[in-house]
Protein backbone atom coordinates (compact mmCIF):
# COMPACT_ATOMS: atom_id res chain seq x y z
CA UNK A 1 0.00 0.00 0.00
CA UNK A 2 2.89 2.35 0.77
CA UNK A 3 4.82 1.44 -2.30
CA UNK A 4 1.55 2.44 -4.62
CA UNK A 5 0.73 5.36 -2.80
CA UNK A 6 4.42 7.00 -2.94
CA UNK A 7 4.06 6.37 -6.55
CA UNK A 8 1.01 8.52 -7.37
CA UNK A 9 1.89 10.98 -4.60
CA UNK A 10 -1.13 11.59 -2.94
CA UNK A 11 -0.02 10.80 0.36
CA UNK A 12 -3.37 9.29 1.02
CA UNK A 13 -3.94 7.81 4.51
CA UNK A 14 -5.23 4.24 4.35
CA UNK A 15 -7.60 2.58 6.17
CA UNK A 16 -6.75 -0.65 8.30
CA UNK A 17 -10.95 -1.01 8.93
CA UNK A 18 -11.18 -1.36 5.02
CA UNK A 19 -8.18 -2.02 2.95
CA UNK A 20 -8.33 0.27 -0.22
CA UNK A 21 -10.72 3.10 1.15
CA UNK A 22 -8.58 6.05 1.95
CA UNK A 23 -9.21 9.43 3.52
CA UNK A 24 -10.83 11.51 0.45
CA UNK A 25 -8.16 13.63 -1.47
CA UNK A 26 -9.12 16.33 -3.97
CA UNK A 27 -7.06 15.97 -7.17
CA UNK A 28 -6.91 17.40 -10.71
CA UNK A 29 -7.49 15.17 -13.54
CA UNK A 30 -4.55 15.54 -16.15
CA UNK A 31 -3.84 13.99 -19.83
CA UNK A 32 -7.09 14.53 -22.46
CA UNK A 33 -9.74 11.90 -23.04
CA UNK A 34 -9.37 10.16 -19.61
CA UNK A 35 -11.48 7.25 -19.25
CA UNK A 36 -13.74 6.61 -16.43
CA UNK A 37 -14.35 3.01 -15.94
CA UNK A 38 -16.83 0.97 -14.01
CA UNK A 39 -14.33 -1.87 -12.46
CA UNK A 40 -10.95 -0.91 -11.97
CA UNK A 41 -9.46 -2.57 -14.84
CA UNK A 42 -8.57 -1.71 -18.43
CA UNK A 43 -10.97 -3.77 -19.51
CA UNK A 44 -13.90 -2.12 -17.66
CA UNK A 45 -17.04 -0.57 -18.98
CA UNK A 46 -16.08 3.13 -19.91
CA UNK A 47 -19.15 5.27 -18.41
CA UNK A 48 -17.61 8.85 -18.89
CA UNK A 49 -14.62 10.56 -19.86
CA UNK A 50 -12.57 13.60 -18.39
CA UNK A 51 -11.60 16.13 -21.11
CA UNK A 52 -8.61 17.19 -18.96
CA UNK A 53 -8.28 19.65 -16.32
CA UNK A 54 -11.62 18.26 -13.94
CA UNK A 55 -11.38 18.66 -10.27
CA UNK A 56 -12.57 14.81 -9.17
CA UNK A 57 -12.26 13.39 -5.21
CA UNK A 58 -10.97 10.55 -5.07
CA UNK A 59 -13.09 8.22 -1.84
CA UNK A 60 -10.74 4.38 -2.62
CA UNK A 61 -8.18 3.17 -4.35
CA UNK A 62 -6.73 -0.45 -5.85
CA UNK A 63 -3.49 -1.66 -6.57
CA UNK A 64 -3.31 -4.37 -8.92
CA UNK A 65 -0.73 -5.27 -11.11
CA UNK A 66 -0.30 -1.72 -13.33
CA UNK A 67 2.69 0.64 -11.80
CA UNK A 68 -0.25 3.18 -10.46
CA UNK A 69 -3.14 2.35 -8.64
CA UNK A 70 -7.07 2.62 -9.70
CA UNK A 71 -8.86 5.42 -7.97
CA UNK A 72 -11.93 5.09 -7.09
CA UNK A 73 -13.54 8.91 -7.72
CA UNK A 74 -16.34 11.40 -7.88
CA UNK A 75 -16.91 14.41 -10.33
CA UNK A 76 -18.93 15.75 -12.22
CA UNK A 77 -18.45 15.35 -16.24
CA UNK A 78 -18.64 17.28 -18.10
CA UNK A 79 -16.99 19.99 -15.90
CA UNK A 80 -19.02 21.75 -14.59
CA UNK A 81 -22.32 21.01 -16.23
CA UNK A 82 -22.56 17.55 -16.28
CA UNK A 83 -24.05 14.66 -14.01
CA UNK A 84 -22.06 13.50 -11.07
CA UNK A 85 -20.29 10.21 -12.08
CA UNK A 86 -18.32 7.57 -9.57
CA UNK A 87 -16.50 5.21 -11.30
CA UNK A 88 -12.50 4.50 -11.58
CA UNK A 89 -9.67 6.15 -13.04
CA UNK A 90 -6.21 4.83 -13.89
CA UNK A 91 -3.75 6.80 -10.95
CA UNK A 92 -1.79 8.17 -13.92
CA UNK A 93 -3.90 10.55 -14.68
CA UNK A 94 -4.71 12.35 -11.09
CA UNK A 95 -2.78 15.12 -9.44
CA UNK A 96 -3.40 16.32 -5.77
CA UNK A 97 -4.38 20.24 -5.80
CA UNK A 98 -2.86 22.22 -3.54
CA UNK A 99 -4.01 22.32 0.22
CA UNK A 100 -6.25 25.39 1.11
CA UNK A 101 -7.08 26.99 -2.35
CA UNK A 102 -10.50 27.38 -3.70
CA UNK A 103 -10.59 26.28 -7.54
CA UNK A 104 -12.80 29.32 -8.82
CA UNK A 105 -16.37 30.19 -9.49
CA UNK A 106 -18.37 27.19 -10.02
CA UNK A 107 -21.04 27.55 -12.42
CA UNK A 108 -23.72 25.15 -14.58
CA UNK A 109 -24.97 22.26 -13.13
CA UNK A 110 -22.31 21.99 -10.23
CA UNK A 111 -24.18 25.52 -9.44
CA UNK A 112 -27.11 24.84 -9.67
CA UNK A 113 -26.62 22.33 -7.00
CA UNK A 114 -25.00 24.38 -4.20
CA UNK A 115 -28.05 26.81 -5.30
CA UNK A 116 -30.70 23.56 -4.44
CA UNK A 117 -28.50 23.03 -0.85
CA UNK A 118 -29.30 26.50 0.13
CA UNK A 119 -32.73 26.71 -0.63
CA UNK A 120 -33.42 22.90 1.00
CA UNK A 121 -31.29 24.66 4.21
CA UNK A 122 -33.24 27.69 4.47
CA UNK A 123 -36.56 25.83 4.21
CA UNK A 124 -35.60 23.70 7.17
CA UNK A 125 -34.52 26.89 9.55
CA UNK A 126 -36.37 29.62 7.87
CA UNK A 127 -35.17 33.29 6.44
CA UNK A 128 -35.76 34.70 9.92
CA UNK A 129 -35.21 34.08 13.52
CA UNK A 130 -38.89 34.19 14.35
CA UNK A 131 -39.23 31.60 11.60
CA UNK A 132 -36.34 29.29 13.48
CA UNK A 133 -38.15 29.52 16.68
CA UNK A 134 -40.89 28.74 15.13
CA UNK A 135 -39.79 25.45 13.76
CA UNK A 136 -37.10 24.09 16.05
CA UNK A 137 -38.54 25.78 19.33
CA UNK A 138 -37.14 28.21 21.91
CA UNK A 139 -33.25 28.69 21.55
CA UNK A 140 -30.22 28.13 24.31
CA UNK A 141 -29.69 32.18 23.71
CA UNK A 142 -30.26 35.04 21.08
CA UNK A 143 -27.92 37.94 20.58
CA UNK A 144 -28.98 40.45 18.11
CA UNK A 145 -26.52 43.52 17.04
CA UNK A 146 -27.39 46.33 15.19
CA UNK A 147 -25.11 47.75 13.03
CA UNK A 148 -24.28 50.66 10.16
CA UNK A 149 -24.76 49.72 6.89
CA UNK A 150 -21.52 48.66 4.66
CA UNK A 151 -21.98 51.26 2.18
CA UNK A 152 -24.83 53.44 3.72
CA UNK A 153 -24.25 53.81 7.49
CA UNK A 154 -27.94 55.22 7.72
CA UNK A 155 -28.89 52.36 6.54
CA UNK A 156 -28.96 49.84 10.07
CA UNK A 157 -28.53 45.99 9.58
CA UNK A 158 -29.21 43.57 12.22
CA UNK A 159 -27.50 39.87 13.04
CA UNK A 160 -29.35 37.97 14.84
CA UNK A 161 -27.45 35.07 16.35
CA UNK A 162 -29.58 31.67 17.59
CA UNK A 163 -27.71 29.10 19.93
CA UNK A 164 -29.06 25.61 19.68
CA UNK A 165 -27.81 22.09 21.46
CA UNK A 166 -25.67 21.30 18.48
CA UNK A 167 -26.76 24.31 16.04
CA UNK A 168 -25.65 27.83 15.81
CA UNK A 169 -28.00 29.54 13.52
CA UNK A 170 -27.09 33.67 11.96
CA UNK A 171 -29.52 35.90 10.12
CA UNK A 172 -29.61 39.32 8.45
CA UNK A 173 -32.23 41.88 8.31
CA UNK A 174 -32.43 45.40 7.15
CA UNK A 175 -35.93 46.89 6.39
CA UNK A 176 -36.05 45.73 2.88
CA UNK A 177 -34.71 42.14 3.03
CA UNK A 178 -33.49 39.14 5.66
CA UNK A 179 -31.76 35.96 4.99
CA UNK A 180 -30.53 32.91 7.17
CA UNK A 181 -26.33 33.55 6.44
CA UNK A 182 -24.99 30.51 8.63
CA UNK A 183 -25.86 27.11 9.85
CA UNK A 184 -23.36 25.34 11.87
CA UNK A 185 -23.76 21.64 12.85
CA UNK A 186 -21.70 20.34 15.96
CA UNK A 187 -23.88 17.44 17.28
CA UNK A 188 -27.42 15.80 17.12
CA UNK A 189 -29.54 15.07 14.15
CA UNK A 190 -29.99 18.30 12.16
CA UNK A 191 -29.36 18.30 8.53
CA UNK A 192 -27.99 21.12 5.85
CA UNK A 193 -29.59 20.97 2.49
CA UNK A 194 -30.74 17.25 1.54
CA UNK A 195 -27.98 15.00 2.94
CA UNK A 196 -25.45 17.22 4.62
CA UNK A 197 -25.34 15.65 8.94
CA UNK A 198 -22.98 14.49 11.14
CA UNK A 199 -22.17 10.73 10.60
CA UNK A 200 -22.93 11.33 6.78
CA UNK A 201 -20.57 9.89 4.73
CA UNK A 202 -18.14 11.71 2.13
CA UNK A 203 -20.03 10.06 -1.05
CA UNK A 204 -23.24 11.00 0.74
CA UNK A 205 -22.15 14.93 0.92
CA UNK A 206 -20.18 14.65 -2.42
CA UNK A 207 -23.25 12.88 -4.92
CA UNK A 208 -25.92 15.76 -3.50
CA UNK A 209 -23.11 19.13 -4.10
CA UNK A 210 -20.51 17.51 -6.39
CA UNK A 211 -16.47 17.47 -6.65
CA UNK A 212 -15.55 19.60 -3.39
CA UNK A 213 -14.00 22.84 -4.96
CA UNK A 214 -11.49 23.37 -1.57
CA UNK A 215 -9.84 21.20 0.92
CA UNK A 216 -7.88 21.16 3.53
CA UNK A 217 -6.62 18.46 5.53
CA UNK A 218 -9.89 17.09 6.39
CA UNK A 219 -11.82 20.04 5.58
CA UNK A 220 -13.73 20.16 2.16
CA UNK A 221 -15.75 23.52 0.84
CA UNK A 222 -18.43 24.18 -1.93
CA UNK A 223 -19.51 27.68 -3.03
CA UNK A 224 -22.27 29.21 -5.03
CA UNK A 225 -21.03 30.81 -8.11
CA UNK A 226 -20.89 34.56 -6.79
CA UNK A 227 -18.42 33.00 -3.90
CA UNK A 228 -20.59 34.89 -1.47
CA UNK A 229 -21.91 31.57 0.33
CA UNK A 230 -20.13 28.66 1.33
CA UNK A 231 -20.21 25.37 2.79
CA UNK A 232 -17.53 23.34 4.86
CA UNK A 233 -17.62 19.87 6.10
CA UNK A 234 -15.11 18.17 8.17
CA UNK A 235 -14.48 14.82 7.60
CA UNK A 236 -12.93 12.14 9.81
CA UNK A 237 -13.07 8.13 9.89
CA UNK A 238 -15.56 7.94 7.18
CA UNK A 239 -18.35 10.30 8.47
CA UNK A 240 -18.71 14.29 8.25
CA UNK A 241 -17.95 15.60 11.71
CA UNK A 242 -19.11 19.61 11.91
CA UNK A 243 -20.48 20.94 8.68
CA UNK A 244 -20.60 25.16 8.46
CA UNK A 245 -22.45 26.96 6.45
CA UNK A 246 -21.87 30.58 6.09
CA UNK A 247 -23.08 33.78 3.80
CA UNK A 248 -21.08 37.04 3.35
CA UNK A 249 -24.00 39.71 3.26
CA UNK A 250 -23.27 42.30 0.60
Amino acid sequence: MKVCLAALGLLLAASAACPGEVDPVLVRITGSSVNIRSEASRTGKVIGRFAGGEPAVVLREKQDADVYPWLLVIARVPWPDGPVVEGWVYGRYAEPLPQGEWLGNPAGAQGRAFNAFFLATRERFGSTAEEAVMKLGKPLSRNDREVAGRHDPSYMVTFTDLSYPGLELRYFSTKDSRALIGARVTDGDYVLGRSVRLDASPREVYMELGPPLFQDGTVFGWSDEAEYATLQVTFSGGKALLADFSVEPD
